[in-house]
């Protein structure tokens, strides 16, 4: 639902209302960001259309970090600025503070609006992607945090998922298990080699999560990532996805690296991860049609 540049949904907390809002041909606009996003009732016809069909929509909300359109929001009102002020991270990308009891109260705010629109036992998604936990003081705030987070969601009915950015190897007991953990990658793509090794040194392999009790889904980003950008559509493209997908199962979840690859017993699911970057030449209605053939063959493949 949301990304950094945008927070794609109806939040009361925030101030981005229908109400307050331009329409469009039934899209809501914030006449202040000038981005469209999607109501609450939009949102819930969208859980329940696939609660018909037998699929759990999970929201995602991307938290603590990656969230440049959450900080955007909260500049047009006194109180938000005065928020922005006490709880952002200066040194991070478009991060809260983690040590300040505040961030962990807007968080819940945040989320809180989501949580009524799911049926009880569904998921709800928080980001916990791109944020700096470089030393035992961040690590430790962090888990406090998502802890905390997830007693929330809990409390409430609710099941809580997160990407593997932020569960790190120094800290692996002391997370809640029953978070649900979205595996893209250790290494982060970092094209700088000690970058890579600096992550690849803190966070945790997919087999270290699952052996600790985790429930984790498989999004290897060298196989099952599709991101909406002309050259990912064409012919050779697409036969050189089928051909690397041929070679790739759930037990793979380090890019290619096939010497490290799971070997217990506990069954891996996956998910193919198909990234809608706004593009001047795709309409939504045209992504789905281009992406439909990744997804067939990803389900192919799952048989």
């Amino acid at each position: 639902m949301t990304d950094n540049e945008r927070f794609g949904v109806e939040n009361s907390y925030l101030g981005q209302t229908t109400r307050k809002a331009k329409v469009k041909n039934g899209i809501y606009f914030n006449r202040k960001t000038r981005k469209a996003f999607l109501s609450k009732a939009q949102l819930k016809s969208l859980i329940n259309y696939a609660q018909q069909r037998h699929i759990e929509l999970i929201p995602e909300i991307d938290i603590p970090g990656h969230d440049k359109g959450i900080l955007k929001l909260l500049s047009y009102t006194k109180s938000g600025r005065r928020l922005k002020k006490q709880l952002v991270y200066r040194d991070g990308y478009n991060e809260f503070k983690l040590s300040k009891k505040g961030t962990l109260t807007l968080s819940k705010k945040i989320l809180s609006e989501y949580l009524p629109l799911l049926p009880k036992g569904n998921h709800i998604g928080m980001g916990a992607d791109e944020i700096s936990l470089d030393n035992k003081t961040e690590e430790n705030n962090f888990v406090k945090y998502i802890n905390s987070i997830d007693s929330f969601v809990n409390q409430k009915g609710y099941k809580l998922t997160a990407w593997n950015d932020s569960f790190h190897k120094r800290t692996i007991n002391r997370y809640h298990k029953n978070i649900t953990v979205f595996y893209w990658s250790q290494n982060g793509q970092q094209s700088d080699s000690d970058d890579r090794k600096e992550l690849i040194r803190l966070r945790t392999t997919l087999p270290q999560l699952v052996h600790h009790g985790f429930k984790v889904i498989n999004c290897n980003f060298y196989y099952l990532y599709v991101i909406n950008f002309p050259k990912m559509y064409t012919d050779p493209s697409r036969f050189h996805w089928k051909e690397l997908l041929d070679k790739w199962n759930e037990r793979i979840w380090d890019d290619n690296n096939t010497s490290d690859i799971y070997k217990g017993n506990q069954k891996i699911d996956s998910a193919l991860c198909i990234w809608s970057e706004p593009h001047e030449k795709y309409s939504s209605s045209k992504v789905y049609q281009l992406s439909q053939e990744y997804l067939n063959e990803f389900l192919q493949h799952q048989d």
